[in-house]
């Protein structure tokens, strides 16, 4: 009979204590999270400060609403960003910095096994990313004052950049498995994340343009099948980058569609329905994630004879 693999808790597995604890100790870990939580309460003000500014009659109900919405999405895209650029350097060396520092030999011939060495030093990381993930939420505690950002928003919002976090995180570790060099773990995990949240939507706009000089016709130049088949397409590669999920998912919101789904018409008047693309950015990245730890144990673990 096939025995499951036993499941050992975060805090009780030891490669999990020893990475929080390091990462823990010191001062860097505190004044890297004040500074995080001043760049990005600075700019907030200085959103604040020129939004005011720019305003004669602040005190209308819209004028609330439009500043509410600018620093809630302002907040958000610099949490996306923040994730994107420190995620893969706390992840992409700490496998492949084992082996330059040639102390991996020495894990391997412990009985630590390789789930527990992959589960707590990503564990790890990711308790580090939700310290600053969510130090940062009541930045956004004003948009939903002033009626800017609704709750939903806020909690989609949080749900998309922690998902973000575990999926490079994930990355990088699997990128450090593969690689014995800390460099090009780096180089790896650093073009997966940039290619997720800038390389995509950068692809489809240039797509948009290219389809504007051949005077494409929209999708009334099109059969019914093609109209889906491309709306489906769209679909899916809005929903693989977290930056054009989010400002997707905000726009459905906008328009009443609803939290889970959100609808297309097609030339014939037939609308067509398709989830929200927050959604099947979550379940996609989850599995995703899920797949790279996995590929990273069977990368590092113990052969026996």
């Amino acid at each position: 009979m096939m025995q499951l693999p036993k499941i050992t808790l975060p805090w009780k597995n030891p490669v999990f204590v020893k990475e929080l604890r390091t990462r823990m100790r010191g001062n860097r870990t505190f004044v890297l999270v004040t500074a995080h939580l001043l760049i990005v309460s600075a700019i907030a003000l200085l959103a604040y400060l020129a939004f005011i500014a720019s305003l004669s009659s602040y005190s209308t109900a819209e004028a609330r609403r439009n500043f509410g919405k600018l620093l809630f999405g302002l907040v958000v895209l610099l949490e996306l960003f923040t994730i994107t650029f420190i995620a893969p350097a706390l992840t992409s060396g700490m496998i492949s910095s084992e082996r330059e520092r040639q102390t991996y030999d020495l894990i391997k011939v412990t009985l630590l096994p390789a789930r527990s060495l992959v589960s707590g030093k990503y564990a790890a990381a990711l308790v580090f990313l939700f310290l600053l993930l969510f130090t940062s939420i009541p930045l956004q505690s004003p948009a939903f004052l002033v009626g800017g950002a609704s709750p939903s928003e806020i909690i989609i919002a949080v749900l998309i950049i922690a998902v973000t976090a575990v999926v490079f995180c994930a990355a990088g570790i699997f990128f450090s498995s593969l690689s014995s060099r800390t460099l090009l773990a780096t180089i790896l995990s650093y073009a997966f994340a940039i290619i997720l949240v800038f390389g995509i939507p950068a692809l489809l706009l240039v797509f948009l343009l290219l389809l504007q000089t051949t005077n494409f016709a929209g999708l009334d130049g099109l059969s019914i099948n093609a109209q889906f088949r491309l709306l489906l397409i769209g679909w899916w590669i809005v929903s693989t980058s977290p930056l054009m999920t989010v400002v997707a998912t905000e726009l459905a919101l906008e328009q009443s569609h609803g939290v889970w789904w959100f609808s297309v018409p097609l030339s014939n008047g037939v609308e067509v329905h398709f989830p929200s693309p927050w959604s099947a950015y979550v379940i996609f990245y989850l599995i995703l994630s899920v797949v790279f730890i996995w590929l990273s144990v069977r990368r590092i673990r113990r052969i026996d004879p």
